[in-house]
């Protein structure tokens, strides 16, 4: 008689969601933030600026974990939350200001910040005291994630969400057209470095507890979503922030009773609905 299979039955699932009910909702704090402003980062074409800001924050993680492994940690100066929005606000600076367009074009300034800062992150963490560091440091840790840190993501996300809903004209009008924005008196310099503030401070504190590759699928895959499905930019943030919502309950809640990595399910999720989108759009020109 063959062995019984193990099968995910609703109550299961039900429990292992309940069990993790706090990392969930920090989850959704980071889904919902990045997800909105994703759809500025592909809009804008600045998809690689997000991920090298993704990998100056990990790295600023890294160093935070070296030092404490050499005893070296200074207290809050040395925090992995404090060295990450260090390297991720250097970052906004540098890449807000419009730095890199002289005779090196902006895309390989940011292809040199992003490679040197992943292999500097790499080469920090590999000589990190704890062992299970480098899964950490690309996967994260959401199952970790505690009602405190929900509580301090959500001290981050909520005036970042606020902001964008109080300025939504001028970010999108400076995202669209830099140049008739400029002309109509708009300062497209500060409301360009005010958005690369908001995408810095968001990344900074989700890279603590969700790790680079979740943090840049959030960034892209939601938005991409959003922008193939919708035809108005009120429907793409809709969307945007509805599929990366539908991706980390999805993706939470079948990792836990399958035994697969958080970050991976959900992004595998992500992909899924993008797919999905891609496909609805085929139709809609059809």
């Amino acid at each position: 008689m063959p062995a019984p299979r193990n099968r995910i039955g609703a109550p299961l699932v039900l429990d292992a969601v309940l069990l993790f009910r706090e990392a969930l909702y920090g989850t959704l704090v980071i889904a919902v933030a990045c997800s909105v402003l994703g759809v500025y980062v592909v809009l804008r074409r600045i998809v690689f600026v997000g991920a090298a800001l993704a990998e100056l924050s990990s790295a600023g993680i890294a160093i935070a974990l070296w030092l404490a492994g050499q005893g070296l940690a200074l207290g809050l100066s040395t925090h992995p939350i404090a060295l990450a929005l260090l390297l991720t606000i250097a970052g906004v600076l540098f890449f807000g200001s419009g730095s890199g367009r002289g005779r090196i074009p902006p895309d390989a300034t940011i292809g040199v910040t992003y490679a040197v800062a992943g292999a500097l992150g790499i080469l920090f963490i590999s000589k990190a005291a704890h062992g299970e560091a480098h899964d950490l440091f690309l996967q994260g840790n959401i199952l970790g994630i505690t009602r405190t840190d929900t509580v301090v993501l959500m001290g981050v996300a909520i005036p970042v969400l606020i902001a964008h809903a109080a300025f939504y004209k001028e970010f999108l009008f400076v995202s669209f057209d830099r140049e008739t924005a400029g002309t109509l008196g708009y300062r497209v310099g500060f409301w360009n470095l005010f958005l690369y503030l908001t995408l810095g401070l968001v990344i900074a504190f989700a890279m603590q507890f969700a790790g680079v590759l979740l943090v840049f699928n959030f960034l892209v895959l939601p938005a991409v979503t959003g922008l193939l499905v919708s035809r108005s930019m009120g429907g793409a943030f809709l969307w945007s922030i509805l599929s990366a919502v539908a991706a980390a309950v999805i993706g939470f809640s079948l990792s836990v009773p399958l035994d697969l990595p958080s970050g991976p399910a959900i992004i595998a999720v992500s992909g899924f609905l993008a797919l999905i989108a891609f496909g609805v759009r085929i139709g809609q020109r059809r």
